[in-house]
Parts: C-alpha cells; structure tokens; sequence
C-alpha cells in the first residue's frame, strides 16, 4: 500500500525492511527472534539460556543504534536518492549462532557462554532457517548505510549501555 500510494503521489512513501535488532534490552518475549537477544542478554546478567536452534544456524542482525540511524537516513532521504522505489533492505551483518556466543565469551568470558544451553526447539528452528541470512544492500549502501562491522562491537556497546 505504501508503494502504491507513493506512486500515485498521494504521500511521500518508504519503508524499510528491517533484520533482526540485537542485543535488545528488557525481558525475553515470545518472538521467534527474541533467543538472539536473550543468548547474550540474560548471560551477562548471570542467567542460564535456551537456545532453540543449532549453533550453526545463520541470522542476519543489527544493533538497535544501526538500526534507528537506518530508519533516520530512510526518512531524511531525497527521493531520487532512494531509487524510485519506495522500500529499502536494511545492511545487516550476517553471522552464525555460533559466532554470537564466541563474542559473548570474547567480551564476558567463559561462564557467560556457558550459560547458553542448546535444546532444539523444531518450531522456532524452522521459522528461523525460512529467514533470508543475507540480502541485496545496494541501495542501502549508497545512503550510506553500513552493517555493524562485527557482534563483538554490538556486545561492547550493550555492555556498556547496562552499565550507563
């Protein structure tokens, strides 16, 4: 609809396609994401972790700090720097389940990866393996846009946003 609208003039449309937004602060929720925060969240708070997918499982993801720059520049773009085309794939740095805990354990030490337990969740497995790892950051890239340079980064900004 936002596509549409666009193209017809009736508003100034755009929208963008989000990837999944780590280490989110809170409490765990029940979206099928939401393991890719708690595996690193709940570890640093001294708490034990499913998670419901092999470790060799590939997710494409984003700092919320990269994110909400992502959705400014979105907003504050020229139209003709958008492309003509009203929605947007957000950069996102792809990694393994497995490459998130080797970072938790670079930042938090050992224990914390020790807290994450595996137990396959067949459910959560699926949706997550139906999810694109990767994607066509062109446009995204030429707004200057860039994904997280590595989860290692993402986890040091969290850590130090808890202990702000």
């Amino acid at each position: 609809m936002v596509a549409d609208y666009a193209r017809k003039g009736f508003i100034n449309g755009r929208s963008a396609r989000l990837v999944t937004v780590i280490v989110r602060p809170g409490k765990p929720n029940g979206a099928a994401s939401g393991f890719l925060s708690s595996i690193v969240r709940e570890p640093l708070n001294g708490q034990p972790v499913v998670c419901p997918v092999p470790p060799d499982t590939a997710v494409a993801v984003s700092s919320p700090d990269n994110t909400v720059a992502g959705l400014v520049a979105v907003a504050e773009a020229e139209w003709a720097t958008l492309g003509g085309r009203t929605a947007l794939n957000f950069p996102a740095l792809t990694v393994q389940v497995s490459d998130i805990l080797d970072a938790l354990e670079a930042v938090a030490g050992r224990a914390s990866r020790e807290r994450v337990h595996f137990e396959l969740d067949p459910t959560i497995a699926d949706i997550v393996r139906g999810w694109p790892s990767a994607f066509d950051n062109t446009r995204a890239i030429r707004l200057g846009l860039r994904p997280d340079p590595d989860v290692i980064s993402i986890i040091r900004r969290f850590v130090s946003e808890m202990q702000s």
